[in-house]
């Protein structure tokens, strides 16, 4: 609680002065089922550097602002030649800038796009993605439009977004309430009072202990059965044993700690794929804090087993490859969760170092190991 405090706190004092130049965006990955994977991926990839080069990628997770790309093709044109087969392929890059939290769409463009490929269809719709400049002073005037919209829509809509977080906040859902209001910039007519309910909701947050690192007793049992061979579970007559075989067969030790005491978190298996390049983090968690229902999943940094930082692309928490999601978690209800390090430049054994959040709790784990 402390921990969500003092973010609380630090986003009050960041939004001050605010402006247009400070909205910044996330991005969401195409959903069009009929396009491949990698094309997916290589869309999701370019967009990241548009974001990136026009300084609007956003650099944290209480960001309500994303641009979710759609690639529609039309005809792909294939001329035979003397020597090969070039198709040509043509459509539309549609941009729409939208808030993930009530999913109001702001501002959508569309941007023609061509490319010549040599081979199949889906090389030339990578070709095509590949064929998308990131300089495109087209990408330049979305993103200004986009922050004017914005700040329309928020200066006309002012009494309703402030009535939605005071709804939140009458609930007790502090983070949700918080997340929503950070969306109100400097510039608009109601940030006084949108930057004083915040005030408000961090007075008003119940007092709680400090973060405290709680080691789960998942990993006892295990570390008892690697590091002490003598003591068998197998003598023991309580069924308590296999049961916890089961869910991690030989597991070998590792470390887990978690920064409250009002989340349960224990990992079931951790296991690789070698076909999809895939690497699944089965778990569950529990949240016992009653008056909250909803919360954030996320994967927020990990290491190989050389030390080796992944980047922001390998991780997914959800089918669409985010590697944030915000969820459901009734409280007192043990839930599944899988995380997922996914198109790594080879087959990693264990994981040095994984950090992930669940609701306001930081999860650390460290020399994971992979099942293969």
């Amino acid at each position: 609680m402390k921990r969500l405090f003092t973010q609380i706190a630090m986003m009050t004092l960041a939004i001050v002065g605010y402006a247009q130049s400070d909205i910044h965006f996330s991005t969401v990955k195409a959903t069009d089922k009929n396009l491949p994977a990698e094309v997916i991926d290589a869309l999701d990839l370019k967009m990241h550097q548009v974001l990136n080069r026009n300084s609007a990628a956003a650099a944290d997770v209480y960001n309500v602002f994303a641009i979710e790309p759609a690639l529609s093709l039309g005809d792909v044109l294939s001329t035979e030649g003397m020597v090969r087969n070039v198709s040509v392929a043509k459509g539309e890059l549609v941009l729409i800038a939208k808030n993930i939290i009530d999913g109001t769409e702001y501002y959508s463009l569309t941007i023609p796009v061509e490319a010549d490929a040599v081979g199949d269809k889906d090389k030339a719709m990578m070709k095509l993605v590949q064929n998308i400049k990131v300089t495109n002073p087209a990408f330049t005037r979305f993103i200004r439009t986009t922050r004017q919209k914005i700040a329309d829509y928020y200066a006309a809509n002012c009494a309703i977004i402030l009535q939605k977080a005071q709804a939140l906040y009458n609930q007790r859902r502090y983070q949700e309430a918080v997340i929503y209001l950070s969306a109100v910039t400097g510039n608009i007519p109601c940030y006084d009072q949108a930057y004083a309910l915040q005030q408000e909701i961090a007075a008003n947050i119940p007092a709680g202990p400090d973060t405290v690192i709680v080691e789960k007793e998942v990993e006892k049992p295990v570390i008892v059965e690697v590091e002490k061979p003598v003591i068998v579970e197998v003598e023991k007559p309580q069924p308590a044993t296999p049961v916890i075989d089961q869910k991690a067969p030989q597991m070998p030790p590792y470390e887990l700690t978690i920064s409250v005491n009002d989340l349960d978190f224990r990992i079931l298996r951790c296991y690789g794929n070698k076909e999809q390049n895939r690497i699944t983090i089965e778990t569950e968690f529990c949240n016992r804090r009653m008056n909250t229902e909803k919360g954030e999943v996320e994967i927020k940094s990990a290491f190989d087993e050389n030390a080796k930082e992944l980047e922001s692309y390998n991780f997914s928490v959800n089918e669409n490859d985010s590697s944030y999601d915000w969820r459901n978690m009734p409280p007192k209800l043990a839930m599944k969760q899988d995380f997922y390090l996914i198109k790594a430049d080879h087959f990693i054994p264990k994981i040095s170092y994984i950090k992930l959040k669940v609701r306001d709790a930081i999860i650390e784990i460290r020399n994971l190991p992979v099942e293969w």
